[in-house]
């Protein structure tokens, strides 16, 4: 599978995920939005990464920004690690091969036991209130995850202050 280049400013692909404990989140859909993509319940990093994101979660709540997580876990894997982790928010599941490649993502074939055959690496993009990707984090590596703090406060600077994506050109 090859990467598909995503700029900022563009419709993200129309992804639509399940989420753990029922319902459905898009990828596509307008309002201010993190998709932040972790590697797994196998990944220790992901583990304390996670534990972080719920004590920013209120934080972007009060800033009207949707803190949305995802990766290839399957629901039992997922609900396991919400519960060792604490995170309470919303988290899609059953990212698969596929909908990486239509994000760009990169991917890792599993030789790590209890992990999907692929996963993701970390990444991050954020939707505007019109549903355009407006920024775009893309790693390939577990140590080299989205700044939570830093994401947060420049979306809310961002959008208080009417600032376009940047590099949307290549």
């Amino acid at each position: 599978m090859s990467h598909i280049p995503l700029l900022p400013g563009q419709i993200p692909p129309a992804i639509t995920l399940a989420l753990n404990g029922g319902g459905q989140v898009s990828f596509a859909a307008p309002g201010w939005r993190l998709f932040v993509v972790y590697r797994g319940a196998h990944c220790p990093m992901c583990r304390a990464y996670l534990a972080q994101a719920e004590s920013f979660r209120a934080h972007f709540a009060a800033a009207g920004i949707e803190l949305v997580l995802a990766s290839a876990d399957t629901a039992e894997q997922t609900t396991a690690l919400m519960a060792e982790t604490g995170y309470a928010g919303p988290v899609a599941i059953n990212l698969a091969p596929e909908h990486m490649a239509m994000l760009g993502l990169f991917i890792t074939d599993a030789g790590v036991a209890g992990a999907p055959r692929q996963f993701a690496e970390p990444a991050a993009f954020a939707v505007d209130g019109d549903g355009r990707l407006h920024a775009i984090q893309i790693s390939n590596a577990p140590y080299a995850r989205p700044d939570l703090q830093a994401l947060l406060s420049g979306l809310v600077y961002d959008r208080d202050n009417g600032v376009a994506a940047r590099g949307a050109m290549r």
